[in-house]
């Protein structure tokens, strides 16, 4: 599987460290709420696609945990299509899910033994959510963002590099309508497949896409790039110690050679 590297851009200005950790609190709740009843799962999955005013289904469910400060319906329908998102995601991705909370559960557990080991330091107190397997205490810029998932795609040839650049290039040009419509075709073929989501970072990207377009769709591009270009350079030194081990070995065929043989 593709390894993430950390992003170097905010998508937006001066993002507030609650308004993040709201939408992830969001996240959590909406995924706990799927696990623990399948009828508000289906009523969820409704949405998909849909603008918040047909999305009547998911009233019940999401008043109560949609931000009381979010009330107009441009702001409100990023959390409903999440919502709905998270609710049609299938029985392997929420294994992945699982699976991926796991082993960062261990990882940040060993972090903080090896921190506490050193006199002075003090260990991390972050942890990554138990419902979606994303570190919630890594800085929001480092955590992943849709380019960043198409280029994993790509790299783990579940997508063709031209067709998911493409779909970038097309998001980048589309209103929140199209985007919106767009998104639950796309993330059928991610789900599941062992490719990265984070919803939270998605959550808060389309709640500043009206605002800040360019600027989402920018650092979407530059994440795709980014993680595609890692792979490739891992690929080609990997390709290049190959060669060097061949003429090693060359190397050492001839040396073999006794010198009866040479004459």
């Amino acid at each position: 599987m593709t390894t993430i590297p950390v992003q170097a851009i905010s998508p937006v200005p001066d993002r507030v460290a609650g308004r993040e950790s709201q939408m992830s609190r969001f996240v959590v709740k909406v995924i706990g709420l799927c696990a623990q009843d399948k009828r508000a799962q289906a009523d969820l999955r409704s949405g998909l696609g849909l603008p918040y005013e047909r999305c009547h289904r998911l009233h019940r469910h999401l008043v109560r945990l949609v931000p009381r400060d979010v009330r107009h319906a441009a702001a409100r329908r990023p959390y409903y299509a999440v919502a709905a998102l998270i609710a049609a995601r299938s029985r392997s991705a929420r294994e992945e899910e699982a699976a991926r909370a796991e082993d960062l559960a261990v990882q940040r557990k060993q972090a903080r033994a090896a921190e506490s080991a050193v006199e002075g330091s003090v260990a991390s107190e972050a942890v990554p959510d138990p419902a979606t397997g994303v570190d919630a205490g890594r800085v929001w810029r480092e955590r992943v963002s849709l380019g960043a998932s198409l280029a994993e795609a790509v790299n783990n040839g579940l997508l063709k590099p031209d067709s998911a650049e493409s779909e970038l290039h097309y998001m980048a040009r589309v209103g929140s309508d199209s985007l919106h419509m767009r998104l639950p075709a796309l993330m059928r073929q991610l789900n599941g497949r062992g490719v990265a989501l984070d919803w939270a970072v998605l959550l808060e990207d389309l709640s500043w896409w009206d605002r800040h377009q360019d600027r989402v769709a920018t650092r979407w591009l530059e994440d795709f790039f980014r993680v595609r270009m890692a792979e490739q350079s891992a690929d080609s030194a990997a390709s290049g110690l190959d060669r060097g081990e061949s003429v090693a070995d060359r190397d050492d065929d001839h040396n073999d050679v006794t010198p009866e043989e040479n004459e």
